[in-house]
């Protein structure tokens, strides 16, 4: 009498190399090559470095101190991805822990007025035109007719507002399975899809393991997100917090980000944010770009940008 053998629900027994050559054949000659195609992040020459863009398949890591701009970098690249994908076939979705969709929303409108003027929009012009419409109810037409520079950004805004996903994490409920869950929704719509993540250590772990170490939880986290990123064919970016030791020292390197080996094992590629020997004037800050670690290209590689924080922006990398 035979014995079924049964595996484990999503997996499957190992497929000869005839297999997988005969499904590569399939996919080539069906077009569906965008697991094959790097996404560009449109900071150049960053792109070059990372081997033409976000590669799928691959986890990034963006670490750095506080403040000088991990969260409007890596919205900036899902905003840039969205708005280069005008054949519908691409989205970005940034999950954040750290603010809501709506005040997202006012960065991205800052953001976007700022990318083709010098004079673009801030926070502090959102509010005061909110809480200076009179009787009536502020809305959103209303906003825009208030400021023109609003008004400009909105209408970039809406070329690719179908295409940009943004979600405030919760910090109990927005676990690795529900992040499986938003890809798998996603890649039911897109053929590609860069997924953001805002940041790595405020990832839940449900566990009733009372040995579950902050150590322990990280290397689920991460170990989680590298998965995820093999199994839907997709790039992962994810926003790394520096160890309370890391933060001490002049500058937060690779080794300096906090959970542990995973962290540093796990990821592809990791990108390091510091604040540039000349830190530079008023609200704009030069700020150092270094490539740490990368299966990609090259290490060691440095690059800067000036952060014009009020506006939630970067220029454009500067070799």
């Amino acid at each position: 009498m035979s014995v079924r053998l049964v595996l484990p629900a999503g997996l499957e027994f190992p497929r000869t190399l005839l297999d997988v050559s005969i499904e590569f054949d399939t996919h080539i000659k069906s077009g569906r090559v965008a697991g094959y195609k790097p996404i560009l992040t449109g900071f150049e020459p960053l792109d070059s470095y990372l081997g033409g863009g976000l590669v799928p398949e691959s986890l990034i890591l963006i670490g750095g101190p506080p403040g000088v701009g991990k969260t409007v970098f890596i919205l900036q690249v899902a905003r840039n991805i969205a708005a280069a994908a005008r054949d519908n076939k691409t989205a970005a979705c940034v999950v954040c822990f750290e603010h809501g969709e709506v005040y997202l929303y006012h960065r991205l409108l800052c953001m976007e007025s700022s990318l083709s003027s010098s004079n673009g929009l801030t926070i502090e012009d959102i509010r005061r035109a909110a809480l200076t419409q009179g009787m009536g109810e502020p809305g959103l037409e209303t906003l825009l007719t208030t400021l023109s520079s609003a008004r400009d950004a909105w209408s970039r805004i809406t070329k690719y507002w179908e295409r940009l996903f943004l979600t405030k994490g919760h910090p109990v409920r927005t676990t690795l399975n529900v992040i499986d869950t938003y890809l798998t929704h996603l890649r039911s719509q897109f053929e590609s899809v860069v997924l953001f993540v805002d940041y790595l250590q405020k990832v839940p772990v449900l566990s009733t393991n009372a040995d579950l170490t902050t150590e322990k939880q990280m290397r689920t986290v991460t170990e989680g997100l590298k998965n995820l990123a093999l199994s839907h064919h997709v790039p992962i970016v994810a926003v790394a917090a520096a160890s309370a030791e890391g933060l001490k020292g002049g500058r937060v390197r690779f080794e300096d980000l906090w959970g542990g080996s995973s962290v540093n094992y796990e990821p592809d590629v990791a990108v390091m944010l510091n604040p540039a020997p000349n830190p530079g004037i008023g609200c704009e800050t030069v700020i150092t770009f270094s490539v740490e670690k990368n299966r990609l290209g090259p290490v060691g590689i440095v690059t800067n940008s000036i952060l014009r924080g009020r506006h939630f922006a970067f220029d454009t990398l500067i070799s």
